[in-house]
């Protein structure tokens, strides 16, 4: 068996977009579709985002058909810890490879329409490069919210004040690094991984959050630890983990629009002002949060511009004599 993909980096996340090998997917919506590729390419899926063939930080994406008449492509996305409903780099990183390599055709010239399990999202084409391809793209997904502030979170640590914020796709606690006891360095990932699963499980034993459009709760899926930014240019600097142990390479989607409608929130980022979001491995993202009325506290649209940068191709031989058909996952 041969399964081939391209590969990008979104602001230092790694994303892999499988280009073939996989059987065709059956079902009539992307929920249908997910336990269809959860059948039939589970076991591929990880092998494609655990070593020795991926690591951790690998976010794999592959396209299906849409469940609206008018979206161009629908994606489901998987990691080595298993399927997720939306990963907004990587479908920013995919749209990329997917146009440049002329696998979507958008109905409408640079706007690509994409339908997730976690509902629409739209990834635009701000401009192009040489030979007319596509390297920046700009990312609007489902509208955000601030569902708790300034929360008081007494963990086996210490006690931080917290917000609690829907990033359209995902709960995320947003707290200060220094206030935490955690510098936001390379250096100290491990520092940040045990702050983050600390807090985000003290949290989900204090909170009952329902997300708008929600008729349940849904759980703290991941902690965004922010602090000053080390570029002149950048206004904010944060770093994203999650429920799973992962720690974020780039500004991450989810961690971006968590922070700028906490940021819009609290009256610091207002309608068309651009906050800078850097990320722990020095890249930085753009973001504009706009709210749907006039109301701090109502959902928030955050539209966020990145730049995808391709990393190569791959053939991916299984080989049913090796043992680690199905990787190891290490965190």
């Amino acid at each position: 068996m041969r399964v081939t993909t391209l590969d990008a980096h979104v602001g230092g996340a790694a994303v892999r977009l499988v280009t073939s090998g996989l059987s065709q997917l059956d079902g009539a919506s992307m929920a249908e579709r997910r336990l269809s590729f959860d059948h039939t390419a589970g076991d591929v899926s990880l092998l494609l985002t655990r070593e020795p063939r991926g690591h951790a930080g690998v976010v794999g994406v592959v396209l299906t058909e849409a469940d609206r008449p008018d979206a161009d492509a629908g994606m489901l996305f998987f990691t080595g810890a298993g399927g997720r409903a939306l990963s907004g780099h990587a479908a920013m990183a995919a749209a990329v490879l997917a146009l440049n390599h002329g696998l979507v055709t958008p109905r409408v010239a640079d706007l690509l329409q994409i339908d997730t399990e976690a509902g629409a999202v739209s990834i635009a084409v701000p401009a192009r490069v040489a030979r007319q391809r596509v390297r920046a793209v700009r990312f609007e997904g489902p509208p955000a919210a601030v569902l708790r502030g300034n929360v008081r979170v007494t963990t086996s640590r210490r006690t931080v004040r917290v917000d609690v914020a829907w990033s359209g796709s995902e709960v995320v606690a947003i707290v200060e690094g220094e206030a935490a006891g955690v510098p936001l360095s390379p250096s100290h990932t491990l520092e940040l991984r045990r702050a983050a699963l600390d807090l985000i499980t003290t949290l989900d034993e204090m909170l009952t959050l329902t997300p708008p459009g929600h008729s349940t709760a849904v759980p703290v899926t991941a902690c965004a630890f922010v602090g000053p930014a080390t570029d002149i240019n950048a206004d904010v600097r944060s770093v994203l983990v999650r429920s799973d142990g992962n720690v974020g390479r780039s500004p991450s989607v989810s961690g971006t629009a968590a922070v700028s409608v906490v940021l819009a929130a609290m009256g610091l980022l207002t309608a068309g002002a651009v906050c800078r979001h850097e990320s722990l491995s020095g890249t930085s993202w753009t973001a504009e949060a706009t709210p749907t009325v006039h109301d701090p506290a109502a959902l928030t649209t955050v539209a966020i511009a990145a730049e995808v940068h391709e990393t190569g191709s791959h053939e991916f031989v299984v080989d049913t004599a090796d043992p680690l058909t199905r990787g190891v996952l290490w965190q």
